[in-house]
C-alpha cells in the first residue's frame, strides 16, 4: 500500500514539466492541426527526400572525382565530411527559412482575424499565449531535425567526422531553431500585420547574414590585412570580426570546422600571427551564448509589451 501511494506521489513530480507544456491548449490545437491533416507528414517526407538527393548528389559527385583521380586512403573520409557539412548547411537553411514562417504570423494573424482581443479574455496569461505559439512551432521544426539524424549519421560509414561534430551541429540546429522562431513571434507581437512582421524578421536576419558572409569571404581571400594598425587596434578588430562571425548560423559552422581541422579542438582556436597571438573560443559556443540569450532576451520582452498592450 505504501508503495502504491509514493508512485502515484512522484509520478506527477517527474512528469510535471510536460504535464506543464501539454495542458497548454494552444500547443494542443496547433500540434493536433498541424499534424492531424497531410500537409505535416507530406512536408516531412519532401524533408527527408531533399536531404536524401542532396547526399546522393554530394556523394555521387565527389566518388565519380575520386574514381577519375589517384586512389586516396583518406578520400572516403573526405567524403564523409563533405556529406555531414553539405547536410549540416542545408539543415540550418531550411531552419532560416521554416522558422520565421511558422511563427511570424502566430499573433499578427490573431489581430488581422480580430479574434485577438477575444483570445485575451480566457484565462490564458501573455506567458502561456507566446509559450503555445512558441512552443508548437519549435517542436514541429525540433521533429523535422530529429528525422534527419539517421541521414547525417550516414556520414560515420565514411568517416572522417565524430561524435562531437554531431553533437555540436545538433546544438546549433535546436538553438537555431528557437532564435529564429522566436524572432518571428517577436515582430508578430509588435507588427499589426503578418506581411510587416515577416519583412522585419527576414530584413533583420539577413543582417548578420551578410555580413558575416562578407567577411568570411574576405577573411578566406587573404584581404583582411590589419598589419598597418596598432596592436591594440588589431585585438579589437580581431575580436569583433569574431564575434560577427560567430552571430550567423552558416559562418559560424563553417568557421568552426576551420578550427576542429587546424587546432583538433572543439572548444578553442589560437589565432596568431606575427604581431598578435590569442586564444578565443570556437565559433559555434559564442553562437550558442548569443542565441540562448537573444532568445530569452525577445521572449521576455514580447510577454511584457503584451502585458502592457492589455492595459
Amino acid at each position: 500500500m505504501e508503495t502504491t501511494t509514493s508512485s502515484v506521489q512522484e509520478n506527477p513530480v517527474r512528469w510535471n514539466l510536460i504535464h506543464r507544456v501539454m495542458d497548454n491548449p494552444i500547443i494542443s490545437k496547433e500540434l493536433k492541426g498541424r499534424m492531424r491533416g497531410r500537409q505535416g507528414f507530406i512536408m516531412l517526407t519532401a524533408y527527408l527526400v531533399l536531404i536524401s538527393l542532396v547526399i546522393a548528389g554530394v556523394y555521387l559527385y565527389l566518388a565519380d572525382d575520386i574514381n577519375r583521380s589517384t586512389a586516396d586512403p583518406y578520400a572516403l573520409q573526405e567524403i564523409g565530411r563533405a556529406v555531414f557539412n553539405t547536410v549540416v548547411m542545408f539543415e540550418i537553411l531550411l531552419v532560416v527559412l521554416i522558422g520565421p514562417a511558422l511563427t511570424s504570423g502566430s499573433i499578427s494573424s490573431e489581430r488581422e482575424r480580430g479574434t485577438f482581443d477575444l483570445l485575451r479574455t480566457t484565462l490564458l496569461s501573455s506567458r502561456a499565449l507566446v509559450f503555445g505559439k512558441l512552443g508548437a512551432a519549435i517542436a514541429y521544426l525540433l521533429l523535422l531535425i530529429f528525422a534527419a539524424v539517421p541521414l547525417q549519421s550516414l556520414a560515420f560509414f565514411l568517416g572522417g567526422v565524430g561524435l562531437g561534430e554531431m553533437v555540436i551541429s545538433l546544438i546549433m540546429l535546436i538553438t537555431s531553431t528557437l532564435l529564429f522562431c522566436t524572432m518571428g513571434i517577436y515582430f508578430s507581437g509588435i507588427a499589426r500585420k503578418t506581411s510587416t512582421a515577416n519583412a522585419f524578421t527576414y530584413g533583420t536576419m539577413l543582417i548578420p547574414i551578410v555580413v558575416g558572409g562578407i567577411l568570411y569571404f574576405l577573411m578566406t581571400a587573404g584581404d583582411l590585412d590589419l598589419s598597418s594598425a596598432s596592436i591594440e587596434l588589431q585585438v579589437i578588430m580581431v575580436v569583433l570580426i569574431w564575434l560577427m562571425l560567430s552571430s550567423n548560423p552558416f559562418t559560424a559552422a563553417l568557421v568552426s570546422e576551420i578550427v576542429l581541422e587546424e587546432e583538433q579542438s572543439l572548444f578553442i582556436f589560437t589565432l596568431s600571427d606575427s604581431n598578435i597571438s590569442m586564444t578565443v573560443l570556437s565559433p559555434w559556443i559564442y553562437y550558442t551564448i548569443f542565441s540562448v540569450t537573444l532568445t530569452f532576451l525577445m521572449i521576455w520582452l514580447i510577454v511584457f509589451y503584451l502585458n502592457r498592450y492589455e492595459r
